[in-house]
């Protein structure tokens, strides 16, 4: 007599084994997810440590009353030095360092401030003007660099201009009403980016939504290769719908199977890629000057984002899922500094983004779209960091799957009970059984 459906179903639902392991798995995701993404995002400012900013006095053309240094002495002392490291450098090195992405911004004293400021004390005849302190921004970086920068300079910059209008400076000459009221704040403050960004960049968002694309083409990809080829060696059904596939089983060692899993990627890679950069830049006119260099690095990432996928699917089978999103999405993001920079997010985040993958591919491509890929923009680190991801996973994946392939309690060949029940599946394990392979 038959079991009755319904009472097997009922049972099979029962069972601790059933419920048990994916009820945990869920509880665990609904507590570790808010932790990373809301954890690492909430507070940029609070969490902010040593947001780089540099501090430009230009070379003054009037000599006397130095208001430029008065002004430059108020900012270094006063400046939240935990929060922002305060670096003092030339106006050339400004630019270079701005053309690098290594800075948020820079506090910048023009040539004629003093010569602006004399001109107000000395109560010289014509109209009131002020001179000007410029906050250069730095678009180029991550996109909330800009606003923690201002954020945290402007109230500093305008709390100096109100410091400096009360100093009574010495004049002789009389001064009209609104020479004294100009006097009150000596200097206006002036927010705009050294070097803006090109239209249809996303306001500099552009570079981090890439690398995203990128990331999950690598990582969706490897979690589409790995059942369809586990699929067509016969290791696992296919289902497509109502309809489900079993083909004859073809037996390949662990090793054997990733290296053909490898190989679909590494093909897969450069069309996609291409497609990626088709899309991007011919469909939806993102600008990119240097599109040879911009396909190569977005072949290598994808790459190397597979091949690592693919051998952490190796290595944990079920659970790879899980590993390879909590490493290449949800640690990588937060870390990336793609939308907050390193410097805002708490320490746990700028410890692991020196191994997460995500970082130096937003610095790549940061350095691609936006920066020329000059020198200290950190195109050679990126490249060096793609590789050796690369390179890692492969080595990773050969050494385990080798010593899994070693231990016969972990052959992927079917048992004699699961091949009882496919007529393919017993000729094959015959087989194996009989000449080992």
């Amino acid at each position: 007599m038959s079991p009755n459906p319904m009472r097997v179903a009922r049972d099979f639902g029962r069972h601790p084994a059933t419920w048990l392991p994916p009820l945990f798995i869920m509880l665990l995701l609904a507590l570790a997810l808010p932790a990373i993404y809301l954890g690492g995002t909430l507070d940029p400012s609070a969490n902010l440590r040593g947001l780089p900013v540099a501090l430009v006095v230009e070379p003054q053309t009037t000599a006397g009353f130095d208001a430029a240094e008065q002004v430059r002495e108020a900012i270094a002392q006063h400046v939240d030095r935990e929060a922002i490291d305060l670096i003092e450098m030339t106006p050339e090195e400004e630019r270079e360092q701005m053309a690098g992405g290594k800075i948020a911004g820079a506090v910048r004293i023009p040539a004629d401030f003093n010569a602006e400021t004399g001109r107000l004390v000395s109560g010289a005849p014509g109209p009131a003007t002020h001179a000007v302190v410029y906050l250069d921004t730095n678009p180029a970086a991550a996109t909330m660099s800009t606003g923690l920068f201002t954020g945290h300079l402007t109230p500093l910059v305008a709390s100096v201009n109100t410091y400096l209008g009360m100093v009574e400076p010495s004049y002789k000459a009389p001064i009209s009403a609104a020479t004294a009221t100009a006097l009150a704040s000596p200097f206006t403050i002036t927010t705009a980016p050294l070097t803006p960004l090109p239209a249809r960049t996303g306001f500099g968002t552009s570079v981090f939504y890439y690398a995203v694309v990128l990331v999950l083409l690598g990582f969706i990809g490897a979690s589409v290769i790995h059942p369809i080829v586990d699929s067509a060696s016969g290791f696992q059904p296919s289902e497509l719908g109502p309809k489900v596939q079993r083909r004859r089983y073809t037996h390949l060692s662990r090793l054997h199977m990733l290296v053909v899993k490898w190989c679909v990627a590494l093909i897969a890679a450069p069309l996609s890629a291409g497609l990626i950069q088709l899309m991007a830049t011919k469909v939806l006119h993102m600008p990119a000057d240097s599109p040879w260099q911009l396909y190569l690095f977005s072949t290598s990432t994808i790459a190397a984002v597979a091949l690592s996928a693919l051998t952490v699917f190796a290595i944990f089978g079920s659970l790879a899922p899980l590993v390879n999103m909590f490493f290449f999405i949800a640690l990588a993001m937060t870390s990336s500094a793609g939308t907050i920079p390193a410097e805002a997010t708490p320490a746990f985040f700028r410890v692991i983004a020196n191994f997460e993958p995500m970082q130096p591919i937003v610095s790549g491509l940061r350095s691609i779209l936006y920066l020329h890929s000059v020198p200290l923009s950190g195109l050679r680190a990126a490249w060096i960091h793609v590789g050796v991801g690369a390179l890692l996973g492969v080595v990773i994946g050969l050494i385990v799957t080798t010593g899994y392939d070693r231990i016969s309690a972990f052959t992927r060949r079917p048992s004699r009970t699961d091949s009882d029940h496919d007529p393919d599946l017993r000729q094959m394990t015959d087989a194996t059984t009989a000449s080992p392979s």
